[in-house]
């Protein structure tokens, strides 16, 4: 069993999103997260894999896996997509109202075209704040939205810009979730992705 998804059974992260049909066809709910997350590996399924890690994960943990995903591919971010990172770094390391709704005008400036603009969507929809304008009555997301937000950055990194690299990058921010779900800090493995 993993620390961090402490389940002996995927049903219940399962009933949180909705695989695709071919990855339906291959797992179920009876499996052990391990097991689930095997089964998709071997079948490349790694948008299923990617969306069962962020709705099984806590959220900070999430949020921390983004980051560090979204870091293999530092070349291709614009300055402001940089600070996207940075701000999302930082609000793992220090949650706090003022880093939520920066990274609410980061994606109001940046759009969800990019990986790191679901990033900053991720961070602002995750759940410790109103959705709504301050002084206005609360307006909290639905739950797991930022798991949605989380699983788009990564998934939208893996394929834009184009490159040839996708596999290995799937590969590699599965391992580094691994890490995460087993207590590791996912990042000692950042570094091994030559693409």
């Amino acid at each position: 069993m993993l620390k961090k998804i402490p389940y002996q059974q995927s049903q219940p992260v399962l009933e949180r999103f909705e695989l695709s049909e071919e990855a339906a066809g291959v797992v179920n709910g009876e499996m052990a997260p391990v097991e689930l997350l095997q089964s998709l590996q071997q079948q490349e399924l790694y948008i299923d894999a990617v969306n069962f890690l962020c709705h099984a994960l806590p959220m900070r943990e999430v949020i921390w896996w983004v980051c560090l995903a979204l870091g293999l591919r530092s070349d291709v971010w614009s300055q402001q997509e940089q600070a996207v990172l940075e701000n999302g770094r930082r609000w793992v390391q220090e949650p706090d109202e003022a880093k939520r709704r920066l990274a609410e005008q980061q994606v109001l400036r940046l759009g969800t075209e990019r990986a790191p603009g679901w990033l900053a969507q991720a961070v602002f929809w995750n759940g410790s704040g109103s959705l709504g304008e301050p002084g206005q009555p609360v307006v909290l997301p639905p739950e797991f939205l930022y798991a949605k937000a989380a699983a788009g950055a990564i998934n939208v990194a893996a394929a834009l810009p184009e490159w040839h690299g996708h596999k290995k990058f799937n590969e590699q921010v599965i391992a580094m979730a691994l890490d995460i779900a087993a207590g590791g800090r996912g990042d000692n493995l950042q570094q091994r992705l030559a693409v």
